[in-house]
Protein backbone atom coordinates (compact mmCIF):
# COMPACT_ATOMS: atom_id res chain seq x y z
CA UNK A 1 0.00 0.00 0.00
CA UNK A 2 1.34 3.42 -0.98
CA UNK A 3 0.22 6.99 -1.51
CA UNK A 4 1.41 8.66 -4.69
CA UNK A 5 1.64 12.45 -4.81
CA UNK A 6 2.85 13.65 -8.18
CA UNK A 7 5.88 11.55 -9.01
CA UNK A 8 6.65 10.75 -5.37
CA UNK A 9 5.37 7.53 -3.80
CA UNK A 10 5.04 7.28 -0.02
CA UNK A 11 4.98 3.76 1.40
CA UNK A 12 2.72 2.81 4.31
CA UNK A 13 5.59 2.74 6.81
CA UNK A 14 6.85 6.16 5.75
CA UNK A 15 3.32 7.56 5.98
CA UNK A 16 2.97 6.14 9.50
CA UNK A 17 6.25 7.76 10.50
CA UNK A 18 5.22 11.14 9.09
CA UNK A 19 1.82 10.93 10.83
CA UNK A 20 3.58 10.15 14.13
CA UNK A 21 5.91 13.12 13.69
CA UNK A 22 2.87 15.29 12.86
CA UNK A 23 1.19 14.22 16.13
CA UNK A 24 4.31 15.17 18.11
CA UNK A 25 4.51 18.60 16.48
CA UNK A 26 0.77 19.07 17.00
CA UNK A 27 1.27 18.60 20.74
CA UNK A 28 4.14 21.09 20.69
CA UNK A 29 1.98 23.62 18.81
CA UNK A 30 -0.84 23.19 21.32
CA UNK A 31 1.48 23.72 24.27
CA UNK A 32 3.08 26.69 22.49
CA UNK A 33 -0.24 28.51 22.53
CA UNK A 34 -0.64 27.84 26.25
CA UNK A 35 2.83 29.22 26.93
CA UNK A 36 2.20 32.36 24.87
CA UNK A 37 -1.17 32.85 26.57
CA UNK A 38 0.65 32.92 29.89
CA UNK A 39 3.10 35.52 28.47
CA UNK A 40 6.06 33.19 28.97
CA UNK A 41 7.82 34.36 25.81
CA UNK A 42 11.25 32.99 26.71
CA UNK A 43 9.87 29.43 26.88
CA UNK A 44 7.85 30.07 23.70
CA UNK A 45 11.00 31.20 21.87
CA UNK A 46 12.83 28.09 23.10
CA UNK A 47 10.02 25.82 21.88
CA UNK A 48 9.90 27.47 18.46
CA UNK A 49 13.69 27.26 18.09
CA UNK A 50 13.72 23.60 19.13
CA UNK A 51 10.89 22.79 16.71
CA UNK A 52 12.75 24.48 13.83
CA UNK A 53 16.04 22.77 14.69
CA UNK A 54 14.19 19.46 14.96
CA UNK A 55 12.82 19.90 11.45
CA UNK A 56 16.38 20.19 10.18
CA UNK A 57 17.93 17.60 12.51
CA UNK A 58 15.51 14.65 12.40
CA UNK A 59 15.94 13.95 8.64
CA UNK A 60 19.67 13.49 9.34
CA UNK A 61 18.70 10.20 11.05
CA UNK A 62 21.09 10.76 13.95
CA UNK A 63 20.48 9.97 17.62
CA UNK A 64 17.20 8.19 16.92
CA UNK A 65 17.88 5.15 19.08
CA UNK A 66 19.06 7.30 22.00
CA UNK A 67 15.97 9.48 21.55
CA UNK A 68 13.72 6.40 21.63
CA UNK A 69 15.36 5.20 24.86
CA UNK A 70 14.93 8.69 26.33
CA UNK A 71 11.22 8.61 25.45
CA UNK A 72 10.73 5.24 27.15
CA UNK A 73 12.58 6.40 30.27
CA UNK A 74 10.53 9.63 30.37
CA UNK A 75 7.27 7.63 30.22
CA UNK A 76 8.54 5.43 33.05
CA UNK A 77 9.30 8.39 35.32
CA UNK A 78 6.06 10.18 34.41
CA UNK A 79 3.83 7.11 34.91
CA UNK A 80 4.88 3.55 35.68
CA UNK A 81 6.62 0.46 34.34
CA UNK A 82 3.54 -0.92 32.52
CA UNK A 83 3.07 2.18 30.35
CA UNK A 84 6.78 2.40 29.60
CA UNK A 85 6.70 -1.25 28.48
CA UNK A 86 3.81 -0.45 26.11
CA UNK A 87 5.86 2.42 24.70
CA UNK A 88 8.90 0.17 24.30
CA UNK A 89 6.95 -2.66 22.64
CA UNK A 90 5.26 -0.35 20.10
CA UNK A 91 8.55 1.40 19.36
CA UNK A 92 10.48 -1.85 18.88
CA UNK A 93 7.67 -3.44 16.88
CA UNK A 94 7.52 -0.57 14.39
CA UNK A 95 11.29 -0.29 14.29
CA UNK A 96 11.91 -3.93 13.42
CA UNK A 97 8.95 -3.99 11.02
CA UNK A 98 10.58 -1.22 9.00
CA UNK A 99 14.30 -1.79 9.56
CA UNK A 100 14.70 -4.62 7.03
CA UNK A 101 13.27 -2.40 4.28
CA UNK A 102 15.90 0.29 4.78
CA UNK A 103 19.08 0.49 2.75
CA UNK A 104 21.24 0.78 5.84
CA UNK A 105 25.03 0.79 5.73
CA UNK A 106 26.88 0.76 9.03
CA UNK A 107 29.79 3.18 9.35
CA UNK A 108 31.39 2.18 12.62
CA UNK A 109 34.65 4.11 12.20
CA UNK A 110 33.15 7.35 10.95
CA UNK A 111 33.43 10.31 13.32
CA UNK A 112 30.52 12.70 13.72
CA UNK A 113 30.96 16.31 12.67
CA UNK A 114 30.05 19.20 14.97
CA UNK A 115 26.76 19.66 13.10
CA UNK A 116 25.95 15.95 13.41
CA UNK A 117 26.60 16.06 17.16
CA UNK A 118 24.29 19.09 17.44
CA UNK A 119 21.65 17.29 15.34
CA UNK A 120 21.86 14.29 17.66
CA UNK A 121 21.42 16.47 20.77
CA UNK A 122 18.49 18.32 19.17
CA UNK A 123 16.79 15.05 18.19
CA UNK A 124 17.06 13.66 21.73
CA UNK A 125 15.98 16.95 23.34
CA UNK A 126 12.96 17.32 21.04
CA UNK A 127 11.90 13.73 21.74
CA UNK A 128 12.06 14.27 25.50
CA UNK A 129 10.19 17.58 25.13
CA UNK A 130 7.43 15.99 23.04
CA UNK A 131 7.11 13.02 25.39
CA UNK A 132 6.94 15.32 28.40
CA UNK A 133 4.19 17.42 26.80
CA UNK A 134 2.11 14.37 25.90
CA UNK A 135 2.40 12.99 29.44
CA UNK A 136 1.31 16.23 31.12
CA UNK A 137 -2.23 14.86 30.77
CA UNK A 138 -3.27 11.56 32.42
CA UNK A 139 -1.47 8.82 30.56
CA UNK A 140 -3.30 5.82 29.10
CA UNK A 141 -2.27 2.80 27.05
CA UNK A 142 -3.19 4.80 23.93
CA UNK A 143 -0.91 7.72 24.76
CA UNK A 144 1.85 5.26 25.66
CA UNK A 145 1.45 3.57 22.27
CA UNK A 146 1.42 6.97 20.55
CA UNK A 147 4.71 7.90 22.21
CA UNK A 148 6.15 4.57 21.09
CA UNK A 149 5.09 5.29 17.51
CA UNK A 150 6.64 8.76 17.69
CA UNK A 151 9.89 7.35 19.09
CA UNK A 152 10.06 4.76 16.30
CA UNK A 153 9.27 7.44 13.71
CA UNK A 154 12.09 9.69 14.91
CA UNK A 155 14.44 6.73 14.65
CA UNK A 156 13.32 5.71 11.15
CA UNK A 157 11.91 8.66 9.23
CA UNK A 158 15.22 10.19 8.18
CA UNK A 159 16.40 6.98 6.53
CA UNK A 160 12.95 6.30 5.10
CA UNK A 161 12.98 9.71 3.41
CA UNK A 162 16.51 9.18 2.10
CA UNK A 163 15.43 5.84 0.62
CA UNK A 164 12.86 7.64 -1.55
CA UNK A 165 15.91 8.83 -3.55
CA UNK A 166 14.59 12.38 -3.47
CA UNK A 167 17.15 15.22 -3.36
CA UNK A 168 17.97 16.59 0.09
CA UNK A 169 16.19 19.87 -0.63
CA UNK A 170 12.96 18.05 -1.47
CA UNK A 171 13.24 15.87 1.65
CA UNK A 172 13.61 18.89 3.93
CA UNK A 173 10.77 20.64 2.12
CA UNK A 174 8.43 17.67 2.68
CA UNK A 175 9.46 17.37 6.32
CA UNK A 176 9.11 21.12 6.89
CA UNK A 177 5.58 21.05 5.44
CA UNK A 178 4.61 18.15 7.75
CA UNK A 179 6.11 19.68 10.90
CA UNK A 180 5.16 23.29 10.17
CA UNK A 181 1.54 22.54 9.31
CA UNK A 182 1.17 20.23 12.33
CA UNK A 183 2.64 22.87 14.65
CA UNK A 184 0.19 25.44 13.25
CA UNK A 185 -2.78 23.06 13.54
CA UNK A 186 -1.92 22.30 17.17
CA UNK A 187 -1.57 26.01 17.94
CA UNK A 188 -4.84 26.99 16.25
CA UNK A 189 -6.74 24.05 17.76
CA UNK A 190 -5.66 25.09 21.25
CA UNK A 191 -6.58 28.71 20.50
CA UNK A 192 -10.06 27.73 19.31
CA UNK A 193 -10.58 25.40 22.27
CA UNK A 194 -9.66 28.14 24.74
CA UNK A 195 -11.76 30.76 22.94
CA UNK A 196 -14.86 28.55 22.95
CA UNK A 197 -14.55 27.20 26.50
CA UNK A 198 -13.26 30.12 28.58
CA UNK A 199 -15.82 31.44 31.08
CA UNK A 200 -17.54 34.73 30.18
CA UNK A 201 -16.21 37.90 31.75
CA UNK A 202 -18.76 39.48 34.11
CA UNK A 203 -18.84 43.26 34.39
Amino acid sequence: MALKIGRVEFGLRLLLSLISIAIAYGYIGSELYQVIRLNDYAIAAYMILLAILGTVAIPQSLGGLLAAIAAIVTVYFKSNLNYSLITACVCLGLYFASFNDLRYEAQTERKLSIWEIIATIVTITLTIQGTFLITTKPITWLTSATIGAIAAAITLVGKQLLDTDLPSQAIWKIFAIVTGSSLAIGFVSSLIFYATTKPPVLY
